[in-house]
C-alpha cells in the first residue's frame, strides 16, 4: 500500500525521458520524443506513453510510479466500475454530476463540445482510463484509507463526465481502461 502523503509529490522518472521543451511552446512532437526514448519504455503500450508521460511529464500526480519495471493490459469495464473501483488523489473524491454535465457540455466559442464529451458522446472514450492496481487501497493526500482496488491515474475529466452521464440514466457502453500493475505497489 502506498501513502500518498509521503510519495504524492516525488517524481521517480528519468530526467532524461523530459520532452524537450516541455512548459513553454516549443515541446518536440511525441514521434521524435518516441524515437529518442521508445528503447526505454518500449514495455508499455505507445499510447499510453504518449498520453500520460510525455504529455503530463510531471503534471501527471503519479509521476511517483516507477515505470521501469511498469506491467500494463487493458480491459473493458461496466461505466460504473469507472467510479466505484477506483479512488483518486483526493481519496472518495466527491462527483457532482449535474455540475459536471453542464461544464463538459457547454460549447467552446467555435459551437464545439469538449473534447472529453465529444468523445463519450461517441459511445466511447479517445483514450481509455488509466488506473494502477492497488490490492490493499491506498492512503489519500489527507491520512485517509482508501479501500479502492485502483487509484486513477490520468483521465479524472473523463471519469467525472462518465459519472454525469451514468446519473442522467444515459446508456454506456463498457469503456477501455488501462491497467497498470507495479511491483513497488503490489
Amino acid at each position: 500500500m502506498f501513502d500518498l502523503r509521503e510519495i504524492g509529490d516525488k517524481h521517480v522518472w528519468a530526467n532524461h525521458l523530459e520532452p524537450l521543451g516541455s512548459g513553454d511552446h516549443t515541446k518536440e512532437d511525441f514521434q521524435t520524443w518516441w524515437e529518442r526514448n521508445n528503447g526505454e519504455l518500449n514495455h508499455l503500450p505507445q499510447n499510453l506513453v504518449e498520453q500520460w508521460i510525455y504529455r503530463h511529464w510531471k503534471q501527471s500526480i503519479a509521476s511517483f510510479v516507477p515505470i521501469k519495471t511498469l506491467t500494463c493490459r487493458e480491459e473493458k469495464w461496466p461505466p460504473k466500475d469507472c467510479i466505484d473501483k477506483v479512488g483518486t488523489i483526493r481519496g472518495n473524491e466527491p462527483l457532482n454530476p449535474e455540475d459536471d454535465f453542464k461544464m463538459f457540455c457547454k460549447k467552446t466559442n467555435e459551437g464545439k463540445l469538449s473534447p472529453t464529451a465529444e468523445a463519450l458522446n461517441q459511445g466511447q472514450w479517445d483514450f481509455p482510463l488509466v488506473v494502477l492496481e492497488t490490492p490493499d487501497g491506498f492512503i489519500d493526500k489527507i491520512g485517509e484509507h482508501i479501500t479502492t482496488d485502483y487509484f486513477l491515474v490520468e483521465g479524472h475529466k473523463r471519469r467525472r463526465y462518465l459519472n454525469a452521464l451514468i446519473n442522467k440514466s444515459i446508456s454506456i457502453t463498457d469503456q477501455p481502461v488501462l491497467i497498470l500493475n507495479s511491483p513497488c505497489f503490489s
